[in-house]
């Protein structure tokens, strides 16, 4: 029994690691994260993760010494089965790691999912060392799009997935990070061709897995290999297409990562006027001429 649930595993990480290769978006993405981490040699590094175990897996060929957390447990059954290590699970929140444990911080597509993201920001600063650095990596909400038209009607939006929101604007990341962050570096990528193709496809692998199709459930059966097949053999034929999409980068992208250097937590409060207003909502909403007495 035990040699045929090691073959089923080995059976399992082989069609992960087929699926990935035919995955412009997810090739894409681990690309621009490891481009921004850089080497890792003698770095200790804690990645947060959606449950994408080939992300986990890929990010520990940069070296130095890796831990995963999760904030579900579905992520964690996936990514056990790329990484024979202990997966930590968030609670409330809260890292259970020492005060300045790791001088890198990776969040791959997890904080939408984190219920209160400040305080788990307010997290990731503690466990960061001072010369630390955060890398995000989420989805760049563009409500009036065609893409998230599409996501709505397939039911595809992360929060139908049971995320807390769709989703960051690049200055809602800013605004929770900039209490005790530096200003970040920021990538937009992955334009709307490429997502409305990969919606449009993900919407067909859906129903041919009824789950996300690089999660892997907690109990795998022959069942499921069969899937992994038929997704592969799509994923397969929609490929050369994608590729395509993906190289016009000058058309606006759908999604985004931040690097941002750790400093000092220190609230940056936003000045307002005596009325409570702040100065950007007076200069929105006072017209040219009104505050002349004339």
């Amino acid at each position: 029994m035990k040699e045929m649930d090691d073959n089923l595993d080995h059976e399992v990480r082989l069609w992960q690691e087929k699926l990935f290769a035919r995955s412009v978006r997810r090739k894409c993405k681990l690309r621009h994260i490891n481009d921004l981490i850089g080497t890792a040699s003698n770095l200790s590094c804690l990645e947060v993760s959606a449950g994408d175990g080939m992300i986990s897996s890929s990010l520990r060929s940069l070296g130095g010494s890796w831990k995963t957390a999760v904030s579900t447990k579905a992520a964690a059954d996936s990514i056990s089965y790329s990484l024979n290590e202990t997966i930590t699970l968030i609670d409330n929140c809260k890292l259970p790691f020492e005060d300045h444990a790791f001088d890198r911080l990776v969040v791959v597509d997890a904080l939408k999912g984190i219920g209160d993201d400040s305080e788990f920001i307010h997290e990731c600063h503690r466990v960061l060392k001072n010369d630390g650095w955060v890398i995000i990596h989420e989805t760049r909400r563009v409500p009036v799009s065609f893409v998230a038209f599409l996501r709505r009607i397939f039911g595809l939006l992360p929060v139908a997935g049971g995320a807390r929101r769709n989703g960051y604007k690049t200055s809602e990341l800013f605004s929770i990070l900039k209490d005790g962050f530096d200003v970040p570096e920021t990538i937009v990528y992955s334009n709307g061709l490429l997502e409305t193709a990969a919606t449009i496809g993900e919407f067909i692998q859906k129903k041919i897995t009824h789950d996300r199709y690089w999660m892997v459930g907690e109990k795998i059966g022959q069942h499921e290999l069969y899937r992994f097949r038929k997704l592969h053999q799509f994923a397969t034929a929609t490929y050369p297409l994608l590729w395509i999409f993906s190289k016009m980068e000058f058309i606006p992208g759908h999604q985004m990562i931040v690097k941002s250097r750790r400093r000092h937590w220190r609230p940056r409060l936003q000045p307002k006027l005596i009325d409570g207003r702040s100065i950007a909502e007076a200069a929105i909403n006072t017209k040219i001429g009104t505050a002349a007495p004339f």
